[in-house]
């Protein structure tokens, strides 16, 4: 047995004896002890609550978020990282604030495949709502990131006005931040403030203004995206082509099937996706040219998603496609907003995949994606050897039941 399997089992055996003795008495005083005085005996409680993995501590552990002493508001984000997470983090590349990286905005990165089933306590996301305005920077950033990660759509009303609010933050990384986190969540309370954004001081805002904007699919900003698309510069054209094709405007055919075999993959890639968007059965053969010949692996994976939505059925291959690193995100976001007609690919995938990662986020999407009946297929995979794909399988059985 490995020492990676090994862990893994300690690390599940010692979260299942705190759920099974959480009234003892040592128990009891590690929570009591969230209050203690001592900064640094709160902080010893939340390293134990931690290394053992227990989410139910998350409504305990939430006032910390917001201590006075930056470490314990450190570790205390931590500790509901690590509540809500499946799995240990690799490394991913970092908008970076300060010399390390940002634990957080790795797991927001990755998504939701590696979040456990249970749901965030709403005292929890009010408590990383108030670290969002923190003094320290990098207690902000990490509550911002933490929060996208944690939370699940939708947002209760006054969380999300107090999201929204936000985006006005004197930081530019802050509001970056807080635009990726609304789009992510579908945030509606935030497209006036994101439209305004679009003439924000710093590139990397009106970066994600743009792409949230698409992905909220605002009508207002139809036509202040379409005027960067044709007269910006540089990677914010790319945003907002990205952004229209968000909306599968049938007003765009023309535009789209302009760019789809231009020399940029980006657009061509762009392209794809809108022309599968709004349904443009005169522009199939091209597409499926681009899905057999490009010479960009994005593009191909674009062109077969467009090809699903124009009616030949190509889940099974944006499923196997997850395993490759390089287009994880692409055909996760795919297979998301495909929805619950992804199954049968998704299914299909899993019969086949040996890699780990892989069939656990099968696995994840199957939890996401499917209906309560269908716990009884995930069921053998409880007793699976790999306990990653075992976790994934409990946390999927425990999404569809709910």
């Amino acid at each position: 047995m490995s020492v990676r399997t090994t862990l893994a089992i300690l690390a599940g055996a010692l979260a299942m004896s705190l759920s099974a003795t959480a009234q003892s008495p040592d128990w009891q005083d590690i929570i009591r002890n969230l209050r203690n005085p001592s900064a640094e005996t709160r902080i010893e409680s939340l390293e134990k609550l931690a290394e053992a993995a227990y989410t139910p501590a998350a409504e305990a552990v939430a006032p910390l978020v917001a201590d006075p002493d930056d470490r314990v508001q450190a570790a205390a984000i931590e500790a509901e990282l690590t509540f809500f997470l499946t799995e240990r983090l690799g490394s991913r590349r970092m908008l970076s604030v300060g010399p390390s990286k940002s634990r957080a905005q790795e797991a927001f990165d990755i998504g939701p495949l590696v979040r456990v089933s249970t749901p965030a306590p709403p005292v929890l996301i009010d408590r990383l709502i108030t670290a969002m305005r923190d003094e320290n920077a990098r207690l902000r950033f990490d509550a911002v990131h933490a929060l996208g990660f944690i939370a699940e759509a939708p947002l209760q009303p006054a969380q999300a006005a107090a999201l929204a609010d936000e985006l006005d933050h004197y930081d530019p990384l802050m509001r970056a931040s807080t635009a990726r986190v609304i789009g992510r969540h579908r945030v509606r309370e935030g497209v006036p403030k994101l439209l305004a954004g679009l003439n924000d001081s710093s590139a990397l805002v009106r970066r994600y203004a743009i792409e949230s904007l698409g992905l909220l699919r605002e009508e207002r900003a139809v036509l202040p995206l379409h005027d960067i698309a044709l007269k910006g510069r540089g990677d914010l054209v790319f945003d907002a082509f990205r952004a229209i094709a968000q909306y599968g405007s049938v007003d765009d055919l023309m535009l789209f099937r302009q760019r789809l075999f231009d020399r940029d993959a980006l657009l061509r890639r762009a392209s794809a996706e809108a022309l599968g968007r709004a349904k443009d059965q005169d522009s199939i053969q091209s597409i499926r040219k681009l899905a057999s010949t490009d010479s960009s692996a994005s593009v191909k994976l674009a062109a077969a998603f467009a090809l699903h939505l124009l009616g030949e059925p190509q889940t099974h291959i944006i499923a196997a496609t997850l395993v490759v690193r390089d287009q994880t995100d692409q055909a996760r976001d795919y297979l998301f907003e495909i929805g619950s007609p992804a199954l049968p690919g998704v299914l299909e995938a899993l019969k086949v995949a040996t890699d780990s990662r892989h069939r656990a986020d099968l696995i994840q999407f199957i939890g996401y994606l499917g209906t309560a009946d269908m716990a009884a297929t995930l069921q053998p995979l409880l007793n699976d050897r790999d306990p990653r794909v075992a976790r994934a399988a409990s946390n999927a059985i425990a999404r569809l039941k709910r």
